[in-house]
């Protein structure tokens, strides 16, 4: 006899989930994945914009580690709470409050340099009222007698604005690069950009090579562009690079 299906129940308890809580309920829809070699695989998210940024720190040359959901924060206690054990047992002690008694962080980075550092994560035309930032700043004190420091990064709405445009060209481009740039294609569009800036749509047709190559030649700095305000197109002033990777270096574009 056929069963039928469980509507507005939250995910089971083996679906991946790194962080100190839940992602929010799905009731039902798709919930939001990606993979992050830097988050130690597959996480879920509780929206697009969480994910955008997701493949921005992914992308980020500065950024050794990310996590989302990384810890709680108790207003109350004035601490971090890194389990959910931790947070469990802080909410007893309040009497079951939540709330305005407690703080979550969407991520948390490791820099190369070994600074930490936190985000709260908001599209663009939904960051919240007054009461909500309220709460953000008592916690925001707290987090950096913790040393994480937060950060606010707002995602526009313009799904076409080239920093999400390009971060979603980009996250997979890295992955891909290894495999698909030999050292003898490098060493040709290293030869062909000494000269100067060149559109991305002449350097195709001149070394005859596909355009889909071009964020992968980005990605691992064969070639630089200023990604967070152009995109990824024919259209695309494009320099050598020489290994730096500064142009992928996109989350300041986003902090508010």
């Amino acid at each position: 006899m056929k069963t039928s299906p469980s509507y507005g129940v939250r995910s089971r308890q083996t679906a991946v989930n790194a962080g100190v809580r839940l992602t929010a309920r799905t009731y039902g829809k798709a919930r939001i994945g990606t993979f992050a070699e830097k988050a130690a695989g597959h996480i879920t998210l509780d929206s697009d914009a969480e994910r955008l940024v997701a493949h921005i720190l992914s992308i980020d040359p500065r950024v050794r580690s990310f996590k989302q959901q990384p810890f709680t924060v108790d207003l109350v206690g004035q601490r971090l709470l890194s389990t959910r054990e931790e947070v469990s047992d802080a909410r007893k002690q309040r009497g079951g409050r939540r709330g305005e008694s407690e703080y979550t962080p969407d991520f948390a980075t490791v820099q190369i340099d070994g600074l930490q550092r936190a985000y709260e994560v908001k599209l663009q035309g939904y960051e919240g009222d007054n009461d909500y930032w309220t709460k953000v700043e008592r916690a925001r004190e707290i987090m950096d007698a913790y040393c994480y420091p937060l950060s606010t990064i707002v995602v526009p709405s313009d799904e076409r604005h080239p920093i999400i445009a390009n971060a979603q060209l980009l996250k997979p481009a890295l992955a891909r690069a290894q495999d698909y740039l030999t050292p003898d294609l490098i060493a040709r569009v290293e030869h062909y950009s000494e000269s100067g800036p060149v559109l991305q749509g002449a350097l195709c047709i001149d070394l005859q090579i596909s355009s889909g190559l071009i964020p992968l030649l980005l990605a691992i700095g064969v070639l630089q562009a200023d990604l967070a305000h152009h995109h990824i197109c024919a259209a695309l002033e494009l320099s050598a690079a020489h290994g730096d990777l500064s142009h992928l270096c996109l989350i300041e574009e986003l902090l508010s």
